[in-house]
């Protein structure tokens, strides 16, 4: 049997969610506007595109908005080595020395992507990664997780998640789902089961608990 581990990337291998969302909001006070929504956790899981629909709820704005957010995100980058989880290398290279195969699935600009591995040096883990710019349905559809399943070729696939659209387009997809707690209140109900830390993957694939 042939096993593959397919990761989210922002809440499960790096902390993100709060640098994304100081990183917004702070565009919208430089530009003396008000944004849809100040609350953390209305973002969670979201795409891009459904990002900028509650930040700006008026459409004719809003691509105005986002080009200009783009040349803030330049100025602005987030430095991925400080988001970076301290768990992830030691897992990802126990999975590699298993033979295991490893995803990266990814409802984030292909750029973010790109810029969270380099930083931190992990291009020789991935097997596949996608992001969610090159998909026609973003979460919770689950062609995310059908996609990158079928790029790895196993037998069997674990997701890791951490938001309740990542968990459903995972389960979606017919993934047996660990779902990352967080810091914040959010709806994980929905996950196989619930992890601590990244190093709890490694006890789940050592007793091989897959479908």
């Amino acid at each position: 049997m042939t096993l593959g581990v397919i990761f989210d990337m922002d809440g499960v291998l790096i902390d993100s969610e709060s640098f994304y969302f100081e990183r917004r909001m702070n565009f919208f006070k430089e530009k003396n506007l008000i944004p849809g929504s100040r609350d953390k956790l209305e973002f969670v899981g979201l795409t891009e595109a459904e990002i900028w629909q509650v930040l700006v709820p008026i459409t004719e704005n809003r691509s105005f908005l986002k080009k200009e957010y783009q040349k803030y995100r330049k100025r602005h980058p987030i430095d991925f080595t400080k988001a970076l989880r301290s768990d992830v290398k030691a897992v990802l290279k126990y999975l590699k020395r298993e033979k295991i195969k490893i995803a990266l699935a990814s409802s984030s600009p292909k750029s973010e992507i790109e810029a969270m591995i380099h930083q931190n040096n992990l291009q020789s883990f991935f097997d596949f990664v996608i992001s969610g710019e090159s998909l026609t349905k973003s979460k919770p559809h689950p062609e995310i997780y059908q996609i990158s399943k079928e790029a790895l070729h196993c037998n069997q696939c674990i997701a890791i998640e951490d938001s309740p659209v990542g968990i459903y387009s995972a389960k979606a997809a017919q993934l047996y789902t660990l779902a990352l707690k967080q810091d914040f209140p959010i709806d994980q109900s929905q996950a196989d089961l619930l992890i601590d830390n990244l190093y709890d993957i490694i006890k789940v694939v050592e007793n091989c608990i897959v479908y």
